[in-house]
């Protein structure tokens, strides 16, 4: 773990007040050369940094615990512009009051993160973060588990955190896309050229990357937590502000309401969360979706 001291309560701390607040000393520094100047954050400067974290994280999922590699993944979500935390997702309060909060306001900064990079930073996260559940369930189902909790416990902390974050750009970005997506005029052809690029940007599926990462969620919340978290507080912080958060926070779009499988994507992760881990907030919402909650314990899956 390179020695990292990561305390969840601090970076929460620091994000909740202005995600731009996040120290990131230890980012690459091709990328701290671009702080002042974030135009010049380009994906030819971008991709060599991701890759080279890519390929150590696809190694060993550990390695995203380098100082290195997760202050430059810090530092670029930074950059990746993200609406104000409200109070509402720190209190985790009632859904159903909150249903016509939409992700529609303007956020704080300007995002100078193209869509690609946003992707390949959700990608590194969430194949990390999947790797890392693999390898606690196999632990879990040894007979002869070794006492690892500690370990696994910083790991999820950080692959959370990064996850909260990583959602809430996407989000962000998709807000900012379907705000700004002009109507085809008729008659006319296919853009070509440049028309071509802004054609591969507006093809960005947010939808199954966030389908993706609920599925991973869901994984996470199928381990022994318990047995990593040994302290209610905790593993509530790490359940209610890293996994169900970015949840509800979903559920506040309309548009990804009426999207049946993001829909029932989200519930799924609730429903394993009040099952699982006690996750008293989510029982408010039950009652809204009581319908979608029900499909979901009679497939099974809840």
């Amino acid at each position: 773990m390179d020695g990292i001291s990561f305390d969840i309560n601090e970076a929460l701390k620091y994000y909740m007040s202005d995600p731009f607040s996040v120290p990131t000393p230890e980012a690459d520094s091709a990328l701290l050369d671009c702080e002042n100047d974030p135009e010049s954050l380009t994906n030819a400067l971008i991709n060599p940094v991701l890759n080279h974290i890519v390929d150590a994280v696809a190694e060993c999922p550990e390695a995203i615990a380098r100082p290195g590699y997760l202050d430059s993944l810090q530092f670029l979500l930074k950059f990746a512009s993200t609406f104000s935390i409200s109070s509402n997702y720190q209190t985790l309060g009632s859904l159903a009051v909150r249903q016509h909060s939409k992700l529609s306001g303007s956020s704080r900064y300007p995002s100078f993160l193209s869509t690609h990079a946003l992707s390949k930073v959700f990608d590194l996260v969430m194949s990390g973060l999947s790797a890392e559940a693999d390898a606690i369930h196999q632990e879990h189902e040894s007979p002869d588990e070794q006492e690892s909790g500690a370990h696994h416990k910083q790991l999820l902390e950080i692959y959370g955190f990064l996850l909260q974050w990583t959602i809430a750009a996407v989000e962000t970005k998709a807000a900012e896309k379907s705000s700004t997506t002009a109507p085809v005029a008729r008659g006319r052809g296919k853009p070509k050229g440049k028309g071509a690029a802004k054609d591969k940007e507006s093809s960005w599926d947010s939808a199954s990357q966030l389908q993706a990462a609920m599925e991973i969620m869901c994984k996470v919340l199928k381990l022994k937590l318990s047995k990593i978290f040994l302290t209610t507080s905790e593993r509530d912080t790490f359940i209610q502000q890293l996994l169900t958060r970015p949840v509800y926070m979903i559920l506040e779009s309309e548009q990804r309401v009426k999207d049946t499988p993001i829909r029932m994507h989200a519930f799924k992760v609730l429903c394993m969360a009040i099952k699982h881990h006690g996750h008293g907030y989510g029982m408010r919402a039950y009652h809204w979706f009581s319908s979608d909650f029900s499909r979901l314990r009679l497939s099974g899956d809840c």
